[in-house]
C-alpha cells in the first residue's frame, strides 16, 4: 500500500490491484439486452385497427417503409352513405378534412408518405379521390393489398 501525506496526517489507500480477465457474463447480458431493445424499437409499418377486407393481388415488389396509414372502410349499416375515412386511427369527416391533415403532415415532414388501406367494397373512384388528396398535399401514396392465398385445387381446364 502507498502512503500519502497531507499536512501532518498520513493516509493509507485501501485500493488493491486486481489482475486477470474481467467477468464477461455482465458484458454478454448488456449486449443481448441492447440487441433486444434495438430489435423492438425498429421502425415497422403500423397496421391500424380499422377492419377492412383488402383486395388480393400478386405484387411485383413490396415497399418496406414506415408510413402513415389512411383506412377507407364501408359505411356503417343504417348509418350515413358512402365510406368512412380514418387517418392516424381518427375519423375524418370528409376528403377536405383529410386534405387539411395531409397538408399539415407534409409541412412537418418532407419524407412522409401514406399507405391507403381500402376495403374491397369501396369503389376505385373513392380511392382515387383519396390518392388525389395525397398528391395535392405533395405526399407519396401507396395502396395496401393482400397476397392471394394459394389455391388448393388445380387450375381450371377448358374442354371443347
Amino acid at each position: 500500500m502507498t502512503d500519502f501525506r497531507f499536512g501532518e496526517r498520513r493516509y493509507k489507500t485501501r485500493l488493491k490491484y486486481v489482475s486477470g480477465w474481467p467477468e464477461l457474463t455482465a458484458l454478454a447480458d448488456i449486449f443481448f439486452l441492447s440487441l433486444l431493445i434495438i430489435a423492438l424499437t425498429k421502425n415497422f409499418v403500423r397496421v391500424s385497427g380499422i377492419d377492412v377486407a383488402l383486395p388480393r393481388i400478386n405484387p411485383g415488389t413490396t415497399v418496406p417503409l414506415e408510413r402513415f396509414v389512411i383506412s377507407l372502410a364501408p359505411a356503417e349499416p343504417g348509418g350515413d352513405s358512402g365510406m368512412r375515412i380514418y387517418f392516424r386511427e381518427k375519423r375524418c369527416e370528409n376528403i377536405d378534412d383529410l386534405l387539411v391533415q395531409l397538408s399539415d403532415l407534409h409541412k412537418n415532414s418532407s419524407q412522409a408518405s401514406v399507405i391507403i388501406r381500402a376495403d374491397r367494397s369501396i369503389p376505385f373512384e373513392e380511392v382515387a379521390k383519396v390518392m388525389n388528396a395525397a398528391k395535392s398535399a405533395q405526399l407519396s401514396c401507396f395502396i395496401a393489398v393482400e397476397t392471394p392465398k394459394p389455391a388448393d385445387e388445380p387450375a381450371a381446364t377448358y374442354e371443347k
